[in-house]
């Protein structure tokens, strides 16, 4: 008979520990969601262009200059054009709360196929003259430098900054993508 208590008292013992038990993270994991990246692509379908035009209007894009943004680091690859894109930015205000003067930088790519061509438009950054009132990516809820410099109000308005640059660079792409590589 002792035996079969003993028997019973470690199973029971067993049994209880796995039914509390908790499932144990890696070390060094982090277990929240990655964060989404703003992002900002679209496939835009073309008539009968060959994929080669399409690079080489994707590619007279990037060289061009422009007034509103200036653009750096072209490189081309076999059917793709990217580059940086840098908008300054500065407040509307004459004594502005926060000073957030400075750059908002978007990496722009372009992909070319035959007939179509996807445009994509991403890390987001602002970037104080400063280097006090630095944003960031517009992907933080709170910006870089801190929500005592730079209040929330503030930092949506430069979030907002920020998109009406990439809706710029978005609409400046889709006019020089119509327009033939010869001119």
């Amino acid at each position: 008979m002792n035996i079969f208590k003993f028997a019973l008292f470690v199973f029971l013992l067993g049994h209880t520990n796995y039914s509390f038990s908790q499932e144990k993270d890696q070390v060094g994991t982090d277990t929240k969601k990655p964060k989404n990246e703003t992002k900002y692509s679209e496939v835009v379908n073309t008539d009968s262009v060959r994929a080669s035009e399409l690079l080489k209007r994707a590619v007279n894009w990037v060289k061009s200059e422009n007034v509103k943004y200036d653009k750096t680091n072209g490189v081309t690859t076999a059917d793709k054009a990217e580059c940086f894109a840098k908008f300054t930015i500065k407040p509307k205000e004459l004594n502005p709360e926060c000073d957030y003067a400075g750059t908002v930088t978007l990496k722009v790519v372009v992909e070319c196929k035959d007939n179509k061509y996807r445009y994509t438009i991403n890390q987001i950054k602002h970037i104080s003259k400063s280097g006090k009132t630095t944003g960031g990516s517009i992907d933080n809820i709170v910006p870089e430098c801190g929500s005592i410099v730079m209040s929330d109000l503030i930092w949506k308005k430069v979030r907002g900054e920020c998109i009406k640059c990439a809706t710029a660079i978005t609409s400046d792409l889709k006019e020089a993508m119509l327009l033939d590589s010869k001119q």
